[in-house]
């Protein structure tokens, strides 16, 4: 078990380590160059550090097996992790938004132009890279955490490439202003990413339903179990971080022994596990029926939950 925890939190330390060496690095040249776009993808590697450093104790977390306080695991310790997260991101871009428009008030002045667009040009493929690797080993370890870890290292890309322009287009221009007017929008992009990571954390803590798509697939593994099958409803699914919940009432041919009954049972839970992930839960009643009461296909029931 020790293993597999280390292996699940060793993507979130090695991008904590690059998120900390990028941090200092455009934190010292923003603040020796009075950069204000700079300094705006420093919070911006700050928060992703900050990031970082909360998935490398939460994927720890969320990896512990269920025990006689938390019966239905810790999965949603990723959930959690990315409420806290989504709350740093916001106050950070919204200071630096206030911070922005300050500077265009009183049109402060940029000292040098060159370091901050070099330190900007080489964090690009450096976030590139990490970002990628991120991906990678969230689809592996099937890890909401580290997807969303992936993404923002992904988006920092595009973050470093608006503050060299910013300055680039300072040093061509001789206009201070354009300085503060990429950090506004870079500030911009970390609030509206704050929320994003909010909505999808909270949908996870409030057990939303998985999407219609996910509950149509559940829908074509119980239509292939055959013909003493005769539908189901009361289908209700949700997410608690890579472990997905399903629960539904099994309608079975009323003739059918209880053998019979318990065997497609057990055959369905299989399948739906070999379709979803070993670790997927799930719940079934089921409900004996007349065969004319047969489910006319597609018309699936979900609870009004």
């Amino acid at each position: 078990m020790t293993q597999g925890v280390d292996t699940s939190r060793r993507p979130a330390i090695v991008a904590a380590l690059v998120a900390a060496m990028l941090t200092v690095a455009k934190l010292i040249i923003g603040v020796a160059t009075g950069s204000l776009a700079v300094l705006a993808t420093a919070v911006d590697s700050l928060m992703d550090l900050t990031c970082s450093g909360l998935n490398v104790f939460f994927l720890g977390l969320a990896r512990k097996p269920p025990d006689e306080e938390h019966r239905f695991g810790h999965g949603k310790a990723e959930a959690l992790s990315g409420v806290i997260q989504a709350t740093i991101i916001a106050m950070g871009g919204l200071f630096l938004a206030g911070h922005s428009v300050q500077e265009l008030l009183t049109l402060s002045m940029v000292r040098s132009t060159a370091p901050g667009i070099v330190v900007s040009v080489i964090s690009i493929p450096i976030s590139l890279a990490l970002g990628l690797y991120l991906r990678h080993q969230a689809r592996r370890l099937a890890s909401v955490a580290l997807r969303a870890d992936a993404f923002h290292y992904l988006t920092d890309v595009g973050t470093s490439a608006v503050a060299a322009a910013a300055l680039v287009v300072v040093r061509v221009t001789g206009v201070d202003a354009w300085d503060p007017l990429g950090s506004l929008a870079i500030s911009a992009y970390i609030v509206i990413e704050a929320i994003r990571i909010l909505k999808e954390a909270a949908d996870e803590l409030l057990d939303r339903g998985l999407p219609p798509s996910f509950e149509s697939e559940v829908g074509d593994v119980i239509v292939s179990l055959g013909d003493d099958v005769l539908g189901f409803s009361d289908l209700r699914t949700r997410r608690s971080g890579k472990t997905i919940f399903i629960e539904l009432r099994l309608r079975l041919d009323g003739e059918i022994s209880f053998n019979r009954s318990h065997a497609l049972t057990e055959d369905l839970i299989g399948r739906l596990r070999r379709r979803f992930g070993a670790s997927t839960q799930v719940m079934i009643d089921t409900d004996p029926v007349d065969r004319t009461e047969r489910q006319v296909p597609g018309a699936r029931r979900r609870d009004p939950g």
